[in-house]
């Protein structure tokens, strides 16, 4: 039996739409990524799963449990890490942490508490009004993590952490997960989604517009091909009566940077009759893929290419 389950969410605001018939459900043991811009309906879903929002329509069960809106609904085994963590200002972090876990009943985390923070270097006798952003993210990954939940919801829990400590942060997750706890992880970071989840379901405009394991997204990507020329050859116009379903990326001295869908037999042949120095084929990455589901539509292909140049798409 799934651990979490969402069944035909829908949420609407007046004639607004923030969230439209989604369905997944997560698995223990299992990393889920939710991925889509600002505005497309993450957080409104995470509310509703926590209990608070109340769904237009659609159910969220979480550990066999249907989640009703107003009510903490098996809190004491979730772990939440909302985007916008925010803690009294006065306390210090060891008393916020400690009245935190005591809502759910006696805190029995003071152990685990301490060696979450030794772990991430956070000193716990400072005022939480005090800390740095980054420290105060700190404390807000103590206070998903610190109970051993079955259920963790996290929400960008690695922003405003340097590299180091986002890479323990990406282990705790995976930790827990090993432990048997499902996890919905939702980020900004599609580097490190495609490192630690095995699913993502990937909104647009409130509706899930992809529900399906990492690899299988990245493979439904356009496929990429690179292609430097002998020295002093001109690079040659793509023929675009030839190749409808092949767009440039880059094309500079020397050099031309493809996409394409399909078979590259054709393109290789064509490329054939000059003088080639070297072919690379790059790999698509789950950036790529992940921004072609926000063209396509809306954008001629062409544009798709020049986007991923001018927001740093991977080569």
């Amino acid at each position: 039996m799934p651990t979490l389950e969402v069944k035909s969410l829908t949420k609407r605001y007046g004639s607004t739409v923030a969230v439209d018939d989604v369905t997944f459900a997560i698995e223990p043991g299992e990393i889920f990524g939710y991925l889509g811009p600002n505005g497309s309906g993450k957080t409104t879903t995470i509310r509703c799963i926590m209990g608070l929002l109340r769904p237009t329509r659609g159910q969220v069960h979480v550990l066999g449990r249907r989640v009703r809106s107003g009510r903490a609904t098996e809190h004491a085994r979730i772990g939440y890490l909302p985007g916008e963590f925010r803690l009294w200002k006065f306390p210090r972090g060891r008393r916020s942490l400690h009245l935190l876990a005591a809502l759910g009943g006696r805190d029995h985390a003071r152990k685990r508490r301490m060696e979450l923070a030794e772990r991430l270097d956070l000193d716990l006798n400072r005022r939480v009004g005090e800390l740095s952003k980054g420290n105060r993210q700190k404390v807000g990954v103590l206070f998903a993590f610190q109970h051993e939940p079955e259920v963790l919801v996290l929400d960008e829990p690695t922003g405003g952490l340097d590299p180091l400590l986002r890479q323990i942060v990406l282990d705790l997750i995976r930790e827990a997960a090993d432990a048997g706890a499902a996890v919905l992880l939702s980020s900004h970071d599609l580097s490190e989604v495609s490192a630690i989840c095995g699913r993502a379901g990937i909104l647009r405009q409130g509706k899930l517009v992809e529900l399906a394991p990492i690899s299988q997204i990245v493979q439904q990507g356009r496929r990429r091909l690179k292609v430097w020329f002998a020295d002093g050859t001109p690079v040659p116009p793509i023929p675009a009566e030839q190749f409808r379903d092949v767009h440039l990326i880059q094309r500079g001295p020397g050099l031309l940077d493809l996409a394409y869908h399909g078979s590259a037999d054709p393109l290789l042949k064509w490329l054939a009759q000059f003088p080639v120095e070297r072919i690379a084929t790059p790999q698509t990455s789950l950036e790529e893929a992940f921004m072609q589901y926000y063209q396509v539509g809306s954008a001629p292909a062409g544009v798709v290419a020049r986007t991923l140049v001018s927001e740093g798409g991977p080569s």
